[in-house]
């Protein structure tokens, strides 16, 4: 496979999470059915590797989908959702956080049905699927829930230098979620065969749901641009080494100010996966830039952010279960 990284356009690390999409008619339905399709063949390939491990896993699904079209807001609720009635799955437009979602999702379930509820688990807090029970926040919601859940691992703390020290730090941001709904626009409904009125009614109705949630702190360790680079920008490769293939790599904007736009803070702007080919490591993400799923190579793809004012450095999760799950759950 030969990998190419053309120049990023003023530092475009843009958020893919959180920020608004324009609103337009689309058929969930056929978007689900087109995916069990694709899901099933999939898996059908997947049978022929019975014994690979899950990071293997993780490489060989994120890949079938190298060159898919990047949609900011890809997902939804389904076709009979209150709020947004996108599919709730799909596998022909990704964004960060859908692509990740998904690519986990597929990677740890073992059939079509596996798959449609570790999705609707990995996706949502507790697993019901309401625009409000969605893990919206990243580092509160995602991390945190999957975690929870025994899906993910923070490792970023155990990353350590050469004198066997860790170099984290802590990001903190807090998260204002009742003004994060009370800052959304109509664009955030998105129904089919529906009016002006309704979708206003609906977005009032939204925002007076979240308001009743509570503002939280979010803390995120993340590992340095300080650590990772050296004074001259030499990549500190003994750290990187320790970056497993298949790793979630989330990018880190301590305290993010993002009220005035948003309505909140954030901490964590977008993500995607650490992928090991032929003694090189890449970094795999539905990008906004690129417009599909594409790999950079991660150090590359980093150096360019190291002035940036806001982007500080990244977070390291892994994916915990070993083998596939049936039923999205670990063994007791």
């Amino acid at each position: 496979m030969k990998y190419t990284l053309t120049p990023l356009k003023h530092l475009a690390f843009a958020a893919c999470i959180l920020i608004s999409f324009q609103s337009h008619a689309f058929d969930s339905d056929s978007a689900e059915k087109q995916a069990n399709s694709s899901i099933e063949e999939l898996y059908h390939r997947l049978s022929n590797m019975p014994n690979s491990s899950m990071p293997d896993r993780i490489d060989w699904v994120s890949s079938q989908f190298l060159g898919v079209q990047y949609i900011l807001g890809s997902l939804g609720e389904g076709p009979k959702a209150r709020y947004d009635q996108y599919p709730q799955y799909r596998v022909d437009a990704f964004d960060c956080d859908t692509y990740v979602n998904t690519v986990v999702s597929l990677a740890v379930a073992n059939s079509l049905a596996s798959f449609q509820r570790c999705i609707k688990s990995i996706r949502y807090k507790n697993g019901t699927v309401s625009y409000l029970q969605r893990n919206h926040f990243t580092g509160l919601d995602w991390n945190q829930n999957n975690q929870r859940n025994g899906i993910l691992k923070d490792i970023t703390l155990t990353i350590k230098d050469q004198n066997n020290q860790p170099v984290a730090k802590i990001a903190d941001a807090i998260i204002n979620k009742p003004n994060w709904y009370a800052y959304k626009t109509v664009q955030t409904i998105r129904l089919v065969n529906t009016d002006k009125v309704k979708e206003e009614e609906r977005l009032m109705e939204l925002k007076k749901k979240g308001a009743q949630l509570e503002t939280l702190s979010e803390e995120v360790p993340y590992i340095p641009f300080t650590a990772l680079f050296s004074e001259k920008n030499k990549p500190n490769m003994y750290l990187f080494a320790q970056i497993p293939n298949g790793a979630i790599i989330e990018i880190v904007r301590p305290n993010w100010e993002l009220s005035p736009k948003i309505g909140t803070a954030l901490n964590i702007s977008h993500l995607g996966f650490a992928i090991r080919n032929k003694g090189q490591l890449f970094f795999r993400q539905a990008s906004s830039e690129y417009g599909k799923v594409v790999d950079v190579p991660l150090i590359e793809y980093l150096e360019k952010a190291i002035n940036s004012p806001t982007i500080k450095g990244i977070n390291v999760q892994i994916v915990v279960p070993t083998q596939p799950l049936t039923d999205c759950k670990l063994p007791v």
